[in-house]
């Protein structure tokens, strides 16, 4: 029961861990053109057969078609044409008439054409806007004698999907550096909305926004496509929309028969949108067909009035739903049994085509349709990929590593991850932690070989505890010197600057035990120097007679010689500016100097760590240290000569330094491109 539970919980933590990875990957590539393409055309198949729409019969297109323009000769037509236009729809009753005309320069026929409209009281026109280089929008609209009399006078500006180039959906809004400007097909639904319930407050009434719908009075009431977006999905329908030709209405004996034809039930109560469908003139694609740009806007207004909105499922929601069914695949696909492998995996294809038939009865359009797909393929390929890996290599690394160089702790630690530690070579964030004992050297004369040796011994078993305590790795001994690697086999770094200050005040404060113990035994007073530095660094395994898991790279040698920055300062436990950066809330540090060790270039900020912050230990001195070392740095050396000598007689150490210092640039100052870094001339 305790191997069956123990497997159970470490297959639940691997699967989450690969499915984190999974995640991701999807996210690396969520803005990829690829990926966002591969979205799209999957939408555009949900679009193609999962909808069946029908098209409202308030909506009519009048084509200005190839018939058209052949029997009337020219295109663009005499304004007079369209006058005549007007008036025959009018006379049929239309409620809307909308022109894809600008109608913008001067003719002889305005005054006729203005007339009809000014009569009709029903015409919506548009104007264009151009953007130059300059960031100056440019505005091309209708004449003013026409613009005075028409109910509406908007724009339209349909962009299509940037990776796709497939219109998806329309926004009801154009943004300018002057204003925001509504879309024509909310203007034709105002004057429609107008003459169907006669009251003119619809042309000027306030679109209410909200961050799930636009609202005018209740009558236009639509749902954004998510609350991240203005726009509005587009449901396309598959049927035919009611089409004129052009010549059919401005042909008087044509008009006729079809009036005739279709009763008062020809134009009656219609939305007429008069738009040029010549060979020549430019198509969109939509999800379902390429078609010309009136039956976007047409299919957008049916969309409005038949009310069958569509919307893109919750985000959030997709991505957990997606990461839930990458855990499931991973999990289940970690099982030895092929008969569970094989129901399992048909169950997730089950599982995610009634996820999406679900979606779309719903009236949902899925966010991350690809990505659903590849998560669960990468799921099981990183699932068997990793089942290999247990069953076949880590487990033999495991071992050698548990009975090589690891507490018990740390092997715990690693046992818990099934076989995920690395030990190859890699690079990753660790901290490096170096001590030694001040003056070692002379006190080992004061020691017989034996006697030296459990001094050693005692010390070194002492300060290992302590670092094992806080799960360090011990990389190396030299004599009195250790080096340890913190976060060697852990993938989550993000206490380790905070463990190692705290294992550098716990050795300090084991040692003024250990001295008193000393003591009696005739033992001289020890201190030791400690460095700390949190550095990338390429962590491996030498695999020679004996393993040896460390960790090399400039950093780590940088850390090395850094080390002896203590016995210049007359410190003992100093740090790297990353340490001080990631515990400056924990701990009080004192800022000692910037440096450049001996052949390195680049200049680096050090740090003296006092103690916890509760302590509040040397609070004055720190102060007077810090606000003084500041003068230092704007060249008034006299004045923090002064200062530092105050600090001297106080017996702090490392204020001797920058009195000699001081006294050296008093009688030589530093040029004036000095940057306060000081170059060490030892190594």
């Amino acid at each position: 029961m305790f191997v069956n539970k123990k497997i159970f919980q470490n297959n639940i933590f691997l699967s989450v861990f690969l499915s984190l990875i999974v995640f991701v990957v999807l996210i690396i590539f969520y803005k990829s053109e690829l990926w966002n393409l591969a979205d799209k055309n999957i939408q555009r198949v949900f679009f193609n057969y999962s909808w069946i729409w029908s098209s409202d019969d308030r909506i009519v297109v009048v084509e200005i078609d190839e018939t058209t323009v052949s029997k009337l000769w020219r295109f663009p037509f005499d304004r007079k044409v369209y006058k005549k236009l007007i008036e025959n729809l009018n006379k049929a009753w239309a409620t809307v008439i909308w022109f894809d005309i600008i109608f913008a320069d001067k003719t002889q026929s305005d005054d006729d054409l203005a007339k009809a409209i000014k009569e009709s009281w029903n015409i919506v026109l548009w104007w264009w806007t151009i953007k130059k280089r300059t960031e100056i929008w440019i505005f091309e609209s209708p004449r003013d004698i026409f613009v005075d009399w028409a109910i509406q006078v908007w724009t339209f500006d349909v962009r299509p999907d940037s990776i796709s180039n497939i219109i998806f959906s329309l926004s009801p809004f154009k943004r300018l550096v002057n204003g925001e400007y509504e879309y024509f097909w909310i203007s034709i639904l105002r004057a429609y909305y107008s003459k169907i319930f006669n009251d003119k407050s619809f042309l000027s009434d306030k679109m209410i926004k909200s961050n799930e719908y636009i609202n005018i009075k209740n009558k236009i009431v639509l749902p954004l496509s998510s609350k991240n977006t203005n726009d509005f999905i587009i449901n396309f329908e598959t049927s035919t929309f009611n089409r004129l030709s052009f010549i059919e209405i401005y042909d008087n004996e044509l008009f006729y028969w079809k009036q005739k034809e279709k009763w008062n039930k020809f134009l009656k109560d219609k939305i007429v949108l008069v738009w040029a469908t010549l060979r020549w003139i430019d198509t969109i694609k939509t999800p379902i067909w390429e078609d010309f740009w009136v039956y976007i806007h047409a299919n957008f207004l049916n969309t409005v009035l038949t009310k069958n909105f569509s919307i893109y499922f919750n985000f959030y929601y997709e991505l957990i739903l997606i990461f839930l069914l990458s855990i499931l695949s991973i999990y289940i696909n970690l099982s030895k049994s092929w008969k569970i492998l094989i129901i399992s995996n048909l169950s997730i294809i089950w599982i995610i085509i009634i996820y999406s038939k679900t979606l779309n009865v719903l009236h949902f359009v899925m966010n991350f349709p690809f990505e659903l797909i590849i998560a669960v393929i990468t799921s099981i390929v990183f699932s068997n990929i990793a089942k290999y890996i247990i069953e076949n290599k880590n487990k033999n690394k495991l071992h050698i590593a548990l009975s090589q160089y690891v507490s018990k702790e740390v092997a715990e630690e690693i046992l818990s991850w099934e076989g995920n530690v690395k030990l190859e070579w890699e690079k990753r964030r660790i901290a490096i932690f170096f001590s030694d004992i001040e003056w070692f050297t002379t006190l080992s004369e004061k020691f017989s070989p034996e006697s030296l040796i459990l001094f050693l011994k005692s010390y070194l078993w002492e300060m290992t505890e302590i670092i094992k305590l806080k799960k360090w790795y011990i990389d190396k001994y030299e004599w009195d010197a250790i080096m340890a690697l913190w976060w060697a086999f852990w993938k989550n770094n993000s206490d380790i600057s905070k463990n190692s200050c705290e294992t550098a005040l716990l050795q300090r404060e084991k040692l003024i035990a250990l001295n008193k113990k000393w003591q009696k035994d005739w033992i001289p007073k020890i201190n030791i120097r400690i460095w700390i530095n949190t550095w990338d660094a390429v962590t491996w395994n030498i695999w020679d007679e004996k393993l040896n898991y460390t960790a090399i790279w400039d950093n780590v040698n940088l850390a090395s010689r850094l080390e002896s920055i203590n016995k210049f300062y007359s410190t003992y436990i100093c740090v790297s500016q990353s340490v001080y950066d990631e515990t400056k809330d924990y701990f009080d540090f004192r800022y000692l100097d910037k440096i450049k060790v001996k052949w390195k270039d680049i200049a680096i900020n050090i740090y003296e760590l006092i103690d916890y912050k509760w302590k509040a230990t040397n609070k004055e001195i720190i102060e007077k240290f810090e606000i003084w070392i500041n003068h230092y740095k704007d060249r008034d050396f006299k004045l923090a000569l002064n200062i530092f000598e105050e600090l001297w007689k106080l017996w702090d150490k490392p204020s001797l330094v920058y009195i000699d210092r001081c006294k050296t640039f008093i009688e030589n100052p530093p040029t004036n491109d000095w940057d306060q870094t000081w170059t060490m001339t030892e190594k």
